[in-house]
């Protein structure tokens, strides 16, 4: 059964890795850069933000952090596990995201994907996100909610 949860300590290790996994190729493609920690633990830790871990029968399957930005939620991480992937747990998470920004009056949800990420990009672009700049190789995309449904 699939459930979400607020971000405890104790996840760290294992989301962090998770971000690790996922993420490090594509930072070393983009910027050329080796993957580090800290920025992830920073969001994660950071209560500002409304950070929740995502299960699938008690395990740890993926997360997301969000934070609010004037009018629209802004996705600053969302990573499934690469066992997981594939599966319909992105979507899933999505449409949780997009149901939060609805419940708080948001106009939209934005968020930002490495122009390297064509898997990510198609993803988003998939359910009704749209560019609207790029700096670098960072593309921000944005998807206007409706009031209703």
């Amino acid at each position: 059964m699939l459930s979400f949860r607020p971000v405890l300590r104790a996840d760290l290790p294992v989301l962090l890795q998770m971000s690790k996994e996922n993420m490090s190729s594509i930072i070393q493609s983009s910027w050329g850069m080796e993957w580090q920690d800290e920025p992830v633990l920073e969001w994660l830790t950071d209560r500002s933000m409304s950070n929740e871990v995502v299960e699938w029968d008690g395990e740890v399957v993926g997360y997301y952090c969000l934070e609010v930005t004037d009018r629209f939620i802004f996705i600053t991480s969302i990573q499934v596990g690469r066992s997981h992937q594939g599966q319909g747990l992105g979507g899933m998470m999505m449409d949780r995201i997009e149901t939060l920004a609805k419940e708080k009056g948001m106009e939209g949800v934005e968020l930002c994907v490495q122009e390297t990420n064509l898997r990510a990009r198609s993803f988003y672009q998939e359910r009704g996100y749209e560019p609207i700049w790029r700096k670098g190789s960072n593309v921000m995309m944005r998807k206007r909610l409706s009031a209703q449904g």
